[in-house]
């Protein structure tokens, strides 16, 4: 900032100036007991460029606080409580495992850097490995075993479509489908971790992505957020009144519940085997348990009835004529008729897929009500 344009009108300038303007300002690292300020002329590739000389810095072999920075956060994410408790503040509180977080920080250097590498030693360890002790809050500074611990926002969905066998169709992460406006797509998502806020449903109606936004509003419940440029290390994970709603009624939840002709439980309920088979696997594919003798007879009184005529031997549907589908894009959304489009879109998104034909229709709604039962138990969000 210019000095006469600071005092222009007679006025002593608020701010006292000590660099003159064009001066480069030399970085300072701050982190000596870290590492030395000089390793950067070893490592790094331009050795006058101050953001190789900050990369060289924070990766250097002698930098142990970084390597054991990214895996405690690792491991926290895996076995629910970091070795240091707090794993944005090294502050607070010391590390209850010093040697292992030093071995954990060594193995992650020596590996490349590779956050798969020590998520692999962590995931073939005997102590990720322990079942939960179900009477246990949380997980206890001095480990004996872990406590049960909620699913995060992305695993529960993606347990939802994986478990029921619905395809995650959803749309693509884009407002230029017609390819017009040159805008970047982020592609079609096949995960919720693939999904990122539309953000777009208030000020441009016409461009939601109804699909999507179905999906999303079950990650929020659980804590997930959109905005991917403001991470947080911990998300609220707090249960509140809102999850058990979207889960039991929510758009993605007609979506998992219904058995159309593309549902994975369809496609079980099709096969030649017993009830007993049936319900087993039903129970093995949903909670990864066999059933408890309460719930096998809840379920044989529930599914039993018409069970050896649940298939209804109908003739093929007739093909119906494709029709090119409408769509709005940034090119079109502003037209009269894109938000009548895009209400319709949703209302359609709402419906879901329509039942199967293949299965008898009072025996599939008690299916889908067994399935729907299931899916809000309260032990399915909780890895265990």
């Amino acid at each position: 900032v210019s000095t006469e344009k600071l005092s222009a009108g007679g006025r002593k300038p608020l701010i006292q100036v000590t660099l003159k303007p064009g001066v480069d300002v030399q970085p300072v690292w701050p982190f000596e007991a870290f590492c030395s300020k000089d390793a950067f002329q070893q490592l790094a590739a331009d050795p006058k460029n101050p953001r190789e000389q900050l990369a060289a810095l924070i990766t250097a072999p002698e930098n142990e606080r970084f390597a054991q920075v990214m895996v405690n956060r690792v491991w926290q994410r895996l076995m629910g409580r970091g070795l240091v408790e707090t794993p944005d503040d090294w502050e607070k509180a010391p590390a209850t495992h010093p040697q292992l977080l030093r071995w954990l920080g060594r193995e992650f250097v020596r590996s490349g850097h590779s956050l798969k590498a020590v998520a692999r030693l962590i995931l073939t360890s005997h102590a990720y490995q322990r079942a939960s002790l179900p009477e246990m809050l949380q997980t206890e500074a001095l480990y004996v075993a872990p406590a049960p611990r909620r699913m995060a926002a992305e695993q529960i969905v993606d347990s939802l479509f994986a478990a029921t066998g619905t395809p995650f169709k959803v749309e693509e992460m884009t407002f230029d489908v017609d390819g017009i406006s040159n805008q970047s797509s982020l592609g079609k998502p096949s995960r919720a971790w693939m999904l990122a806020s539309t953000s777009n449903e208030r000020d441009r109606p016409s461009l939601s992505l109804p699909r999507v936004q179905a999906v999303i509003t079950v990650l929020e419940s659980f804590g997930w957020r959109g905005a991917r440029q403001s991470p947080v290390t911990l998300r609220e994970s707090d249960p509140n009144v809102l999850q058990p709603a979207i889960l039991s009624n929510g758009t993605m939840a007609t979506w998992t519940t219904r058995l159309s002709d593309d549902h994975g439980i369809t496609q079980l309920a099709l096969q030649d085997q017993t009830l007993d088979a049936f319900i087993d696997t039903l129970y093995l594919r949903l909670l990864t348990r066999r059933p408890t003798a309460a719930e096998r007879k809840f379920a044989t009184a529930l599914l039993g009835p018409g069970f050896d005529h649940r298939r209804d031997n109908l003739p093929p549907l007739k093909p119906v004529k494709r029709v090119r589908p409408k769509y709005t894009a940034w090119s079109n959304h502003l037209d009269g008729p894109a938000n009548a489009l895009a209400s319709e879109l949703e209302a359609k998104a709402r419906r879901g897929d329509p039942p199967t034909h293949r299965l008898n229709a009072d025996w599939r709604e008690r299916a889908e009500d067994f399935l729907w039962n299931t899916l809000n138990e309260p032990e399915w969000i909780f890895i265990r």
